[in-house]
C-alpha cells in the first residue's frame, strides 16, 4: 500500500522489539568466521563443478555475499579486532577481492572501508598491528587490480565500490601515511590508475577523491614524486588545471578538484627535476596568466609559483623574463580586488614575500636588476610597504610572545598535553613569523645588492618608522639558527649579509659570528658581479612600461 497506518507501524516496531539479535562476542565471531570459511569453500567447489551453468552456483554466491556483509558489525566492536586477527579472517576476506564476481569485491571494499575507519581504529588496542596484517594479506595488489577491473559507468554499485576502495586507502593513510604509500607504490599500476582516473572526462565524486588520494601519496612519498617524472606527472596535472585560467569551477565539488590538483603539483615541486619540468612546460606563464586574470585559481597559482621558485634559480629567471613582476608586485602592494578573509590575506602575503625573497636570492644579471628596480621605482613605495609589513608582523609575533609570557597559552597546553616549546614555535608561526622572516631577509638582501639609493632609503625609512636594527638582527639570526644541516651554505650567506647591513647602519656586527661555510657568498663576492648598476628611482621596468613607450623604445632601437 502507498500509505501505512500508525497502527501498522506500531505493530512492526513491536515485532522488531521481540526479534532476538545475538550480541557479537568472541564466540559468535568465531562462529561467523567458520560459517564464512564454509561458504567460501562451497562457492569455490560449485563454481568448478558447474563452470558452464551459473544457475547452479548462483545461490552459493548470494549466501557468500551476505556472509561477507556481516563483518561490518565488527567495526562496532573495536575490542574484537584482536580476535579477528587471531582467527586469520583478514587473509580470507581480502582474498575475496580476487573473486570472479565483481559484486563480491564490491562488498569486501565496503567491509574494509568500515573496518579501517579512523575513529574505530583509534579505539583498537593495536591499530598498527591490524593495518600491517591487512597489508600482509596482499591487500594493495588486489585493491589496485579490482579498481582497474571495475567499470564505474555500469551501475551505481560499481561506482560506490571505487568510492569505498579509495576511502579504505585514505583510512589506512590516515593512521600510517608513510607505510601505506610505500605499500601501494610497490604496485606499478597504482599511480598510473590514479592519474588516469583524475583525468577522466566530466566531473564526479570519484574523480575528486582520486585527486585527493594522489595528493596524500605525493605529500608523503619521495618515491612517488620521483616516479611522477617518468609518468610525465607535471605535464598531465598542468593540463588538468589549464582549463581554469579563464573560468571558475562550476560548484564546490569542482573547486575541491582544482585545489587538489594544485596541491599535487606543489608536492611535486619538492623535487628539482619536477621544478625544471614545470618551468620548461610553460607552467610559470600559465600561473602568471591566472594571477593576472584574478580567477578562482589566482591564489592557488600564487602558492604554486612560490613552491616552484624555492631553491630553483632557473625558474626564478624564467618568472622575471615572462613578465611576472608586474602582477606579483601589484599583489604585494594590495592593488586590485581585496581578499575576503584576513586569514586568506595573510596567506597571500606569506607567498608573495617568499617569492620576492627567492627572486632576490637566485636571480642574476638583468633579472635581478629588474627586481631591484621594482623597489626603487615610484619613489620607493615598495620599500615603504616592506617596512610596514615588518612593523605589522613584528607586532603580531610580539603579541603571541606576550600571551605566552602571561601564561595564557601554557594553561591551554597543559590541558591538551602539548609540548610547550613546540607550541611556542607554532603560535609564533600562526602570528606570522615565517612572513616576518621573509620580509627581513628581503631587506638584508636589498641592502647588499650594491644600489646606493636603495640602501640609503631603507636606512631613512627604518629611522622614520622606528624599526630598530636589533629587531631585524634578532629575526634573521633566529631564521639562521633553525636552518638544517643541508642549508649551511645559505646560513653563511645570510650571516655575511647581516653583518654588512649592521656595519653600514652603525649596528654592532661583532656579536654576529663569522660564517665558516665553504662556498658561501659574501657581499664582496656579489658586489659588481651580478648586481645591477645604480637604479634610477623614477625608472619604470619593461614589464610595467605603457604600450606606447615600449613601441617608441623599439623604434629607437631599430633606427640605431
Amino acid at each position: 500500500p502507498d500509505e501505512v497506518s500508525r497502527e501498522d507501524i506500531q505493530q512492526m516496531l513491536d515485532k522488531a522489539d521481540e526479534l532476538h539479535v545475538e550480541a557479537l562476542t568472541e564466540t559468535s565471531l568465531k562462529r561467523m568466521h567458520l560459517q564464512f570459511e564454509r561458504k567460501v569453500k562451497l562457492n569455490r567447489e560449485l563454481r568448478i563443478k558447474h563452470v558452464d551453468d551459473p544457475d547452479k552456483f548462483l545461490k552459493s554466491e548470494v549466501d557468500l555475499d551476505e556472509e561477507i556483509k556481516k563483518f561490518t558489525l565488527v567495526a562496532t566492536h573495536p575490542e574484537l579486532y584482536a580476535a579477528l586477527l587471531k582467527l586469520e579472517t583478514l587473509p580470507l576476506l581480502v582474498g575475496m577481492l580476487n573473486h570472479v564476481n565483481t559484486d563480491i569485491a564490491v562488498d569486501v571494499f565496503e567491509v574494509l572501508s568500515e573496518l579501517t575507519d579512523p575513529e574505530v581504529l583509534s579505539e583498537v588496542e593495536d591499530p598498527e598491528g591490524f593495518v600491517k596484517a591487512i597489508f600482509d594479506a596482499q591487500l594493495c595488489q588486489m585493491t589496485v587490480d579490482v579498481l582497474a577491473r571495475i567499470d564505474e559507468t555500469v551501475s551505481d554499485e560499481d561506482f560506490k565500490a571505487v568510492t569505498n576502495g579509495l576511502s579504505m586507502i585514505e583510512n589506512l593513510a590516515d593512521l600510517m601515511p608513510q607505510e601505506t604509500c610505500r605499500q601501494f607504490l610497490e604496485i606499478p599500476t597504482f599511480l598510473p590508475w590514479l592519474i588516469k582516473r583524475l583525468r577522466a572526462q566530466g566531473m564526479d565524486y570519484n574523480k575528486v577523491y582520486a585527486s585527493e588520494i594522489l595528493g596524500i601519496v605525493l605529500q608523503n612519498s619521495e618515491r612517488a614524486r620521483e616516479e611522477m617524472v617518468k609518468l610525465e606527472g607535471v605535464d598531465k596535472l598542468l593540463r588538468g588545471i589549464a582549463a581554469y585560467r579563464k573560468r571558475d569551477p562550476a560548484d564546490s565539488e569542482e573547486a575541491e578538484y582544482v585545489q587538489n590538483n594544485f596541491d599535487c603539483i606543489c608536492s611535486l615541486m619538492l623535487l628539482k627535476t619536477n621544478q625544471i619540468a614545470f618551468g620548461s612546460l610553460q607552467g610559470l606563464e600559465l600561473m602568471i596568466r591566472m594571477m593576472r586574470e584574478k580567477v578562482f585559481a589566482a591564489t592557488l597559482a600564487l602558492k604554486l609559483v612560490d613552491h616552484s621558485l624555492r631553491h630553483c634559480p632557473e625558474n626564478c629567471q624564467i618568472f622575471v623574463e615572462k613578465l611576472g613582476l608586474k602582477v606579483l608586485f601589484a599583489i604585494f602592494m594590495k592593488k586590485g580586488a581585496k581578499t575576503k578573509k584576513q586569514s586568506e590575506a595573510k596567506e597571500v602575503e606569506e607567498h608573495v614575500t617568499s617569492i620576492v625573497q627567492s627572486l632576490c636570492r637566485y636571480c642574476t644579471g638583468t633579472p635581478v636588476a629588474r627586481v631591484l628596480n621594482k623597489f626603487v621605482e615610484s619613489n620607493f613605495e615598495k620599500l615603504e610597504r616592506l617596512l610596514e609589513m615588518h612593523e605589522e608582523y613584528h607586532r603580531s609575533v610580539q603579541e603571541a610572545d606576550r600571551e605566552r609570557d602571561q601564561g595564557l597559552a601554557q594553561k591551554i597546553d597543559r590541558e591538551l598535553e602539548v609540548n610547550e616549546e613546540e607550541q611556542l614555535f607554532l603560535d609564533r608561526c600562526d602570528a606570522g613569523l615565517f612572513t616576518l622572516q621573509q620580509v627581513d631577509l628581503i631587506l638584508v638582501r636589498l641592502v647588499n645588492m650594491g644600489n646606493r639609493q636603495a640602501t640609503e632609503e631603507i636606512g631613512k625609512l627604518m629611522d622614520v618608522k622606528g624599526v630598530k636594527l636589533e629587531e631585524i638582527k634578532k629575526i634573521v639570526l633566529e631564521y639562521c639558527t633553525n636552518l638544517g644541516q643541508e642549508a649551511q651554505e645559505e646560513r653563511g650567506e645570510v650571516i655575511s649579509y647581516l653583518r654588512a647591513m649592521l656595519t653600514r647602519y652603525g649596528g654592532d656586527a661583532s656579536a654576529v659570528e663569522e660564517p665558516a661555510v665553504a662556498g658561501s657568498k659574501t657581499p664582496e663576492d656579489l658586489d659588481g658581479a651580478v648586481t645591477p648598476d645604480e637604479a634610477d628611482p623614477n625608472q619604470v621596468t619593461d614589464d610595467e612600461a605603457p604600450k606606447e613607450e615600449k613601441e617608441t623604445k623599439e623604434k629607437k632601437d631599430r633606427t640605431k
